[in-house]
């Protein structure tokens, strides 16, 4: 090197040695960057895929200019974008796991004092998450979570190791986050877990709707179903802090059979203290004040009616009323999953005895704090129905005493169905009914199709949700 050279090189390093940074300005970087919601990165490179099997989940990795520590390499594990790591880490490994009855997939970086390991797990069963019972099922599993100290991660609850290198909580009612680190990054664990960014934030799907939008600071809690005497309802919230909520509410049944009725139903279950009609997207709907109780604070509302036997119910607490309309219209429908054979409700049919058609229109049957849907198959002669019933009251025996009034019951198998009730009605027809976590169905044949009941209920495909 030239002595010019040199000295160009030393007057630099003078001119810029009193340029100083705080320790955690990546943290603080990272935090304002999530502040602003998550403003993409520009792309710099292709991204690569690591799997290491034909059923695996991807590990993604995306070649970007960051704003943070991690100045190469930002990472989507199984749907969760990794948005800060410490520098120089290189490309991730993926490993999969399964502890107790959850489905885990990995990235880790280096091993030892250097390990930095990010851990995505879902139940195995979609639907039979909980917060609770997840992190229980990982502390159960696992040694090192087991002493574990209770702790939160924005707002969610969480477990640490009593070594303070291994963190994990539950982001959603069916999905679970895990960080674990060697002593040299210890320092970093919160941060790496704060900048964990589940790719759907607001909590997913909820009876059929996606929400869009939601203000910051609000996190999203699992869905519950409230049953109560009368009046049962089923319910997503997101909780931030200072009381700050948004709870959307799926009314089913005689209780929506229209807007008014939506509307008498509100002010029995829900305080409803003034209604006004608005439209809601274009559904007949009111807009509404939920007097305060003691459970929860005044909020205001939106009630919409989406279909006969289904309304809906959105509510904010009073500082976020401002936001109230924007949340509404970003309420979407979800895309419909998919469905095998002939779909009754999102419930598929794969099999029915040749020479039967569809007749047109299914029919819908409301009861209290239900709702069914009916497709029937016929040839003129003989005949199939399926329906298919969703509400909050499901998998309670007063519900069922209402749906299967009139019909002969008696317990049995149908099928590979071992819980199931074999029905018989006042016309001779046989029939089937049973229950899954999201609905219940119920396949009635004429008599002359009795032989059949078992392979149509063999087909009957339970929905996803």
């Amino acid at each position: 090197m030239s002595n010019l050279e040199q000295e160009l090189r030393q007057a630099m390093i003078e001119e810029t040695s009193s340029l100083g940074a705080p320790p955690d300005l990546a943290r603080q970087a990272m935090r304002r960057a999530r502040r602003r919601r998550r403003s993409r990165p520009a792309m710099v490179a292709a991204a690569a895929v690591i799997v290491t099997g034909a059923a695996a989940v991807p590990v993604y990795l995306e070649t970007q200019m960051s704003g943070v520590a991690s100045p190469t390499v930002s990472t989507v594990v199984d749907g969760v974008r990794v948005g800060y790591l410490p520098a120089d880490l290189g490309a991730p490994e993926q490993d999969q796991v399964h502890p107790a009855d959850l489905s885990g997939t990995s990235a880790i970086w280096g091993s030892g004092d250097n390990l930095v390991r990010v851990t995505v797990y879902r139940p195995v069963i979609p639907g039979s998450g909980d917060r609770g019972r997840m992190l229980d099922k990982l502390q159960e599993a696992d040694d090192t979570l087991r002493g574990g100290v209770a702790t939160s991660l924005r707002g969610r609850p969480g477990l640490l190791s009593p070594a303070g290198d291994d963190l994990a909580w539950a982001e959603q009612s069916n999905l679970a986050l895990r960080v674990t680190v060697g002593a040299r990054h210890r320092n970093d664990l919160r941060a790496i877990a704060d900048g964990l960014e589940p790719g759907d934030p607001t909590g997913g799907i909820f009876e059929n709707l996606r929400l869009t939008h939601l203000p910051s600071g609000v996190h999203p809690h699992e869905p519950v179903t409230v049953v109560r005497h009368p009046g049962a309802w089923t319910q997503m919230q997101w909780n931030g802090d200072h009381g700050a909520s948004v709870r959307l509410l799926a009314v089913r049944g005689t209780g929506a059979a229209d807007a008014e009725k939506l509307l008498a139903w509100a002010r029995a279950h829900q305080r409803l203290s003034t209604g006004t009609p608005q439209e809601v997207g274009g559904k007949p709907g009111y807009r509404a004040v939920l007097a305060a109780d003691s459970d929860r604070p005044q909020a205001h509302a939106r009630l919409w009616l989406e279909r006969p036997g289904l309304g809906y119910i959105l509510a904010v607490s009073q500082d976020l009323e401002p936001e109230l309309d924007r949340i509404v219209s970003g309420v979407v429908p979800a895309e419909p999953p998919p469905v095998s054979g002939e779909p009754v409700d999102y419930v598929g049919v794969t099999y029915l005895p040749p020479g039967l058609r569809r007749a047109p229109g299914d029919r819908t049957r409301l009861g209290t704090d239900w709702s069914a849907t009916t497709g029937r198959w016929s040839d003129g002669r003989r005949e199939v129905e399926i329906t298919v019933a969703r509400g909050a009251v499901l998998h309670s025996s007063q519900w069922v005493d209402e749906f299967l009034r009139g019909e002969q019951r008696q317990p049995g198998r149908v099928g590979s169905r071992s819980v199931a009730i074999r029905t018989t009605d006042s016309a001779g027809r046989r029939g089937a009914f049973w229950e899954n976590p999201y609905v219940a169905v119920h396949v009635k044949v004429s008599p002359d199709l009795a032989g059949e009941l078992d392979k149509i209920v063999e087909g009957v495909r339970d929905p996803v949700r």
